[in-house]
């Protein structure tokens, strides 16, 4: 999906120069925080950080192989997709993300997932 053909309204986040020796940050949009990740490439992506648990900001967790661990219940989330790969099935989601003139751009809201198969959801009836 091109960001730039659906309307989606996007805010200015960080500049690419804080990035000098970094390669994630947090930030809030619209009270949640989100994390900007800077690829081995250079490019940059967004995505939800709130652990789907309790929220905690898993930016303030540990990284090892790519999987970061919520610092509060040590749920955890492989980077480079958002899926939950130990303690529940919520995957974090991706934002639209660009870079205009050195800012780093970010949709106001996550971008919306396709719903999973009927075979992999949850039956709460």
């Amino acid at each position: 999906m091109n960001p730039e053909n659906t309307g989606m309204k996007f805010i200015k986040a960080a500049k690419v120069e804080e990035f000098a020796g970094r390669t994630l940050k947090s930030i809030r949009i619209l009270g949640r925080p989100v994390a900007i990740i800077k690829e081995a490439d250079g490019s940059f992506r967004a995505m939800e950080a709130g652990c789907k648990h309790q929220n905690a900001d898993i930016t303030k967790g540990t990284i090892v192989g790519g999987i970061v661990t919520c610092p509060w219940h040590g749920w955890q989330y492989d980077l480079k997709t958002g899926a939950c790969v130990s303690g529940g099935r919520a995957s974090l989601r991706a934002y639209a993300c660009k870079v205009e003139d050195g800012d780093i751009m970010i949709s106001l809201h996550p971008l919306e997932t396709p719903p999973a198969p009927d075979s992999e959801r949850a039956d709460f009836n």
